[in-house]
């Protein structure tokens, strides 16, 4: 691929590459979580009248649940603010909250200096700007990761609301589960080569991915 402002030649990330990348982050993530939640299960006695029942896990990982709760969360985020009559945030946060953090920093931090994820780096490809430059985190991440997702998920509200306008959405999942139109987009997207396996990510960033120099 030839790109002008200075010509940078560069090989293509393959879409195989990419989608694997993102398994791989993913598949580390919900694991961090899924582990946590484990433990935290596994430390404390539930069936005691004051740390009432198990903790529900996020509806991320519904498919892995087999836990029930008489506090629902419907996001990471809503574990910080189970009661503290029925949970221990110290530990919630211990386990859960706090690997996560580490492992977005990580991801974040090596993003923004060389383009690269976990998943990125196994599968030899990196992320570089149109003119081959280091987007950095802005375009990394804040573009292409942050804005991108809530972006997505005005745009599925908004469909969701068209086609449910009397039925309020109770869970981000059920949102996601049944609109995942952008997703779906960019899979196809990824495909492309004309257009050069650029998703909406990448437009929005101004970025493409291309396979890293061993």
């Amino acid at each position: 691929m030839t790109e002008s402002r200075e010509s940078v030649a560069v090989e293509l990330a393959s879409p195989w590459r990419r989608i694997a990348a993102c398994l791989i982050n993913n598949t580390i993530y919900y694991s961090i979580i899924f582990i946590g939640l484990r433990i935290y299960n596994a430390t404390f006695d539930f069936e005691s009248e004051a740390l009432g029942q198990n903790i529900v896990q996020p509806f991320e990982l519904w498919f892995l649940s087999d836990y029930r709760s008489t506090e629902p969360v419907s996001s990471l985020l809503g574990l910080l603010f189970v009661s503290e009559e029925t949970h221990d945030l110290s530990s919630i946060f211990l386990y859960i909250i706090l690997p996560v953090v580490i492992f977005a920093l990580w991801q974040t931090i090596q993003m923004s200096i060389t383009g690269q994820s976990i998943g990125k780096r196994l599968m030899g490809i990196k992320v570089i700007g149109i003119y081959g430059q280091n987007p950095g985190f802005i375009g990394t991440v804040l573009l292409r990761e942050i804005i991108f997702k809530k972006i997505s998920f005005i745009i599925a509200i908004l469909l969701y609301l068209f086609v449910n306008p009397f039925r309020s959405p109770k869970l981000v999942g059920d949102i996601l589960f049944n609109f995942p139109l952008l997703a779906i987009f960019c899979l196809i997207m990824l495909f492309l080569k004309k257009i050069n396996y650029r998703t909406l990510q990448d437009y929005l960033a101004r970025t493409i991915v291309i396979k890293a120099e061993k």
